[in-house]
């Protein structure tokens, strides 16, 4: 079974470390995959998890990049 370390409805800060196949932002939280439409490669943004699937989340973008201009 796959543990699954995130809840629909929590938020948490992803870095964006890859692309998915669809051009979604592929983030990790305690290695488990979350899809975030609409964050680009390189972004760390605050997202709020939509949906928890067997091997990976989806979430939505809360806040706009952190880090240095």
């Amino acid at each position: 079974m796959v543990d699954r370390p995130v809840t629909a409805g929590e938020t948490y800060v992803v870095a964006i470390e890859e692309l998915g196949d669809e051009g979604d932002g592929v983030g990790y939280v305690d290695e488990f995959a979350v899809l975030v439409d609409g964050a680009s490669l390189g972004e760390t943004v605050q997202v709020e998890i939509t949906d928890v699937g067997s091997n990976f989340a989806q979430a939505d973008v809360l806040g706009d990049e952190f880090g240095f201009d």
